[in-house]
């Protein structure tokens, strides 16, 4: 089968590579479409992404298909959780002992067909489309981190930063009932894109004064792109008691400064959101439901073989929204 291998740093080729053996619990899925998501981008880089990937690794986790089998429609969880270690019956599944991650640490859905377990795999209602289902690995990261901000009806918030992320937290807020929500995005056809979802607030981050945002009393500050530069805002301009989450991957060696009197000062939360634990179907409920309109965030649909390419060039080839790649 074809498939892209990544070998190390700017370093994935397109190969013919043998099919995945069947083994016990497993299905073969034949892939229809594989988001490339911005941790694709960090790896391809040579940076880690939720857990350092494997080389000669078939990346993609983004990924909906077909059970080889039965023909069924499904979308894959990239994260195995066993169940049973003491991460697992705590309730923090994401955090494992016998973790695997399709597309970084076993191989992934750039590729005509991949391995999943039996728990990974999530069958699709029929009003899903193939390329819907392939956000719901997105949507369902999302929600996890919308759910760890415990939004409500009395909460303004801001998000910074209005790529693929950034445009399914709106909706996911605006979802949940948030009374306002606004966005800062530096790219004006994102921050349009925004407002078309029903943004109330839109901001030019170029030109936003940190006095103006402050003075909007945002409770809840939600990090989607991970801009070193974008954290530091969160931070300053929370209000008092506020929650901010850091959302977006920063690069690993990224670093900021915080005075700690500052935090005590403004009783201010600061949180962070791991992956997907136990979401992917919330995620497909939403996408279903219509409160998350992922057919806006399609900028572009490829094929494999165009894939080096759009990784080498990403802040160019990547840069208007989602890019998919059609197996």
């Amino acid at each position: 089968m074809k498939a892209a291998v990544l070998y190390g740093k700017h370093d994935i080729r397109i190969e013919d590579i043998p099919l995945p053996e069947l083994r016990d619990d497993y299905r073969l899925v034949k892939v229809a479409y594989c988001g490339i998501c911005g941790t694709d981008v960090h790896l391809y880089n040579g940076d880690e992404g939720s857990v350092k990937m494997v080389p000669k690794t078939v990346p993609g986790h983004e990924l909906s298909g077909i059970l080889a089998d039965t023909g069924e429609r499904v979308t894959v969880d990239p994260n195995y959780f066993c169940g049973v270690c003491e991460n697992c019956l705590a309730n923090r599944p994401h955090y494992c002992k016998n973790i695997f991650n399709t597309g970084v640490t076993v191989n992934g859905g750039f590729a005509e067909y991949v391995l999943a377990h039996n728990s990974q795999i999530h069958k699709i209602p029929k009003n899903m489309s193939l390329l819907d289902a392939a956000f719901s690995e997105p949507v369902s990261c999302c929600v996890h981190g919308a759910d760890l901000t415990c939004i409500n009806d009395t909460d303004r918030i801001l998000i910074l930063g209005m790529g693929t992320i950034g445009l399914i937290m709106l909706q996911i807020c605006i979802s949940a009932g948030a009374a306002y929500t606004a966005v800062s995005e530096p790219v004006e056809t994102k921050r349009l894109k925004a407002q078309k979802l029903g943004s109330d607030g839109v901001f030019d981050s170029n030109i936003i004064t940190m006095e103006k945002l402050r003075k909007c009393n945002f409770n809840k500050i939600i990090e989607c792109s991970g801009n070193i530069h974008a954290v530091k805002t969160a931070v300053e301009a929370c209000a008092v008691t506020g929650t901010v989450m850091l959302f977006g991957l920063t690069h690993p060696e990224d670093e900021i400064s915080i005075m700690p009197f500052d935090l005590f000062k403004r009783e201010l939360t600061i949180k962070a959101s791991y992956i997907n634990p136990n979401t992917m179907s919330k995620a497909i409920r939403m996408i279903t439901g219509g409160q998350i309109n992922v057919q806006s965030l399609v900028s572009e649909i490829i094929s494999l073989e165009e894939l080096p390419s759009y990784l080498a060039d990403s802040s160019n080839k990547l840069k208007n929204g989602k890019v998919l790649v059609r197996l």
